[in-house]
């Protein structure tokens, strides 16, 4: 073990080294005109991660830029949407289950990777998400791309429960030209974990379209309609793939103290199974509060889902910066979120909305029912929320700092891009 951590040290310490030795000859390459722009990334299910760049890539289509995806998993549900834009997705092969029980099959995705770049020769490579981003920061060295960029979208939890992921992420960012991160709670957090120079580091906040989540504010009542609510009804609703880090455990406690509160509300999950649904579905019955709750799944009309409800909540354990979140926000409800990662960067507690400790269903309890028997509040802190995503959080600002980091010359040591 004690030879394999000095090789270790020893090959970061190159890499490092290696890093200044190039940084002032190609810093005169980031001033590159419209170029071909290679975005990698795990997958192309939806997600948080995978929706920003989905926006971002079709921003770029229409500022003329070449953008070509590579996804190391097959399929996906956004894959039709880039096919849309006319922006090639090349895949790595993997399926569902070949990263614990065929990992042989990641030197084969890498492969394919390395040859993607040989072939289309990009100005920039931009990889998102654990794993991916070595990969990808590899392919970019190897090959020598221009600009190698990798994205930290949460805090490095993921590295306690992969110790392999804390090696592969500090040799990603030794790598890359760039570490972009999405709130300041990631910034610090990669200092801190990783030790990543602060030159490294670009803060780019995640953006949403409000326009989109505005408009849809006369379907309210019509899908309130389809789901059997009544007008006087009550609906939180809680976006998030069914991860245990989201914390519908602890939704589901304090769900059964809400609804002898509030009569008749009803909480609505939207988000796709990542395995614990059935006991997501068993802890709901177990509780007697299954009249309460309803699994939505999947759904593509989120904004119409949340012109239907009446709160939004985000109980989870952990978060980098929450697209849900600033979704919620453009729609005009207030938001009851847990005090994680970059959380407290998008809700302004007891302006836009309450804040609370994670795995504290008691006082989540308690804020959620402030707000439910308080239309007049709800619909303030609401209107303020909206206010604060069109002034900070919109998708022309993300879009123009990616713009400014993929074309123009290097920003000032430190400071947050």
């Amino acid at each position: 073990m004690v030879p394999a951590t000095a090789a270790m040290n020893l090959s970061l310490s190159f890499l490092h080294l290696f890093d200044s030795l190039t940084m002032a000859r190609e810093k005169n390459l980031h001033s590159m005109k419209r170029g071909t722009l290679l975005f990698v990334i795990g997958s192309c299910e939806i997600g948080g991660a995978e929706k920003q760049m989905l926006t971002l890539v079709s921003a770029l289509k229409a500022y003329g830029f070449s953008c070509h995806v590579f996804s190391l998993q097959r399929g996906g549900a956004l894959r039709s949407h880039f096919g849309e834009l006319g922006v090639p997705v090349y895949s790595g092969g993997i399926q569902k289950g070949d990263i614990v029980h065929k990992p042989w099959k990641l030197l084969l995705a890498e492969l394919r990777l390395l040859r993607l770049v040989r072939r289309i020769k990009p100005s920039a490579l931009h990889s998102f998400l654990p794993l991916i981003t070595f990969m990808g920061a590899v392919a970019g060295r190897v090959c020598r791309v221009p600009l190698v960029i990798t994205s930290r979208r949460a805090l490095g939890n993921h590295q306690e429960r992969y110790v392999i992921l804390k090696v592969l992420d500090k040799i990603a960012n030794s790598l890359s030209h760039y570490v972009v991160v999405n709130s300041r709670a990631v910034w610090n957090d990669v200092i801190t974990r990783d030790h990543v120079a602060t030159e490294k580091l670009v803060l780019i906040y995640n953006g949403v379209e409000g326009q989109s989540f505005e408009s849809t504010s006369s379907m309210r009542e019509e899908l309130r309609r389809e789901m059997g609510v009544a007008g006087s009804q009550k609906v939180v609703t809680v976006v998030a793939n069914l991860i245990p880090y989201k914390g519908h455990l602890d939704l589901f406690q304090a769900a059964r103290q809400i609804r002898e509160r509030v009569p008749g509300v009803v909480f609505w999950l939207v988000g796709g199974d990542r395995g614990i649904q059935r006991d997501l579905e068993g802890a709901v019955l177990d509780l007697g509060i299954h009249d309460h709750v309803v699994f939505m799944g999947q759904r593509s009309d989120i904004p119409n889902v949340l012109a239907a409800s009446d709160l939004s909540v985000l109980p989870s354990h952990e978060e980098g910066f929450s697209n849900v979140i600033l979704e919620s926000m453009a729609a005009g409800l207030p938001v009851v979120a847990t005090r994680v990662g970059g959380n407290s960067e998008a809700v302004v507690d007891g302006v836009t909305g309450w804040l609370v400790p994670p795995r504290d269903p008691a006082l989540m309890t308690e804020k959620i029912v402030d707000l439910l028997g308080d239309p007049k509040k709800s619909r303030s802190w609401g209107e303020r929320g909206g206010e604060r995503v069109k002034r900070l959080f919109t998708v022309e600002k993300m879009v123009h700092k990616h713009l400014t980091l993929y074309t123009e010359a290097p920003f000032e040591r430190g400071q947050e891009k």
